[in-house]
């Protein structure tokens, strides 16, 4: 009877053991998404039908993991017109006073030009940054995390960062100074070297202290992706980047109606992928409680609102 309830409680062990394993990354799950937007959808640029059905397509996907969803929408100026655009937002909550830890990767797409080869349907330039995004979703949604954890889709990227601006312009700030930190996932579909980029001299040290092993740690200049965003506002962020040697940023097709899907490479999103979803992990398990400082906090928003009516203003 004895070694019968032994042997029980075994197995109920042992099923435990193997229902805590972590979920692993699918690159195959990440490609879908890539090709989806990338094929399905196609083009996307700011303010254009394409953006917006990707913007509700990336929504779904979220609300399926069980994230709690929100489209953010916002305006700005392009070839003289008023347009909208739209950032979405997955968040799972946390523990009060650990603060927030961001993800990002923007959707959309540069506008095609008539006469010559630019624009197009953004495979690497960024479907794979998204699908990239989405999977690692996955894989945490069930996890326990302490920080709350946000992930965001970045509308208008191509367009001076108008969806990660506004979006940090507007943050409360009460969660403006609870965020911890920002990665963020652009062309991520072609090359064999990982390349952590970062805006600031001080997220270098940041940038080391992710378990992912990249092959370099780089400086960017000029706000190259959505994290310069999070940078510009004092939240350590870093952008992760596929890259071979010889071939330019974002690889040989970059802006062009030939980065399509069939471009993209498996073991890149692969790499990606699974170093997004380590460096996750550390983050949402090494944070620690903070304090927070209200007093300044109305004075603080004022300042905020001022700003982003700034940068709103017909150019």
């Amino acid at each position: 009877m004895r070694a019968g309830v032994l042997l029980l409680l075994l197995l109920l062990l042992a099923g435990t053991a193997r229902a805590a394993a972590p979920e692993p990354f699918d690159p195959d799950r990440a490609l879908d998404h890539a090709r989806y937007l990338s094929e399905t959808i196609g083009d996307r640029p700011a303010g254009s039908t394409g953006e917006q059905a990707a913007a509700g397509w990336i929504a779904a996907r979220f609300e399926e993991l069980g994230y709690t969803v929100r489209v953010q929408p916002f305006n700005f100026y392009s070839e003289g017109q008023l347009r909208i655009g739209m950032n979405v937002i997955a968040t799972r909550t946390g523990q009060a006073g650990y603060g927030t830890i961001y993800a990002g990767a923007h959707y959309d797409t540069v506008k095609r030009i008539a006469g010559i080869d630019y624009g197009g349907p953004g495979a690497n330039d960024n479907a794979s940054g998204v699908g990239v995004l989405l999977e690692a979703a996955r894989v945490l949604a069930t996890e326990t995390v302490t920080p709350t954890l946000t992930f965001v889709a970045f509308g208008a990227e191509e367009l001076g960062l108008t969806g990660s601006r506004y979006y940090v312009s507007t943050l409360p700030p009460w969660e403006w100074v609870q965020a911890e930190s920002m990665v963020n996932f652009d062309c991520v579909g072609i090359g064999d070297q990982l390349i952590l980029y970062v805006d600031r001299e001080q997220d270098k040290a940041f940038a080391a202290a992710l378990p992912v092993a990249p092959h370099a740690i780089d400086r960017l200049w000029g706000g190259a992706s959505d994290q310069a965003s999070f940078a510009d506002a004092g939240i350590p962020a870093v952008l992760f980047s596929m890259d071979r040697e010889g071939s330019g940023p974002c690889g040989p097709n970059y802006h062009r109606s030939t980065d399509t899907f069939d471009t993209l490479e498996r073991p890149a999103v692969e790499r990606t992928g699974q170093a997004a979803v380590d460096a996750l992990r550390y983050l949402v398990t090494t944070a620690e409680p903070r304090e927070t400082n209200l007093t300044f906090l109305p004075l603080l928003s004022v300042q905020r609102i001022y700003a982003t009516e700034a940068e709103n203003a017909p150019r």
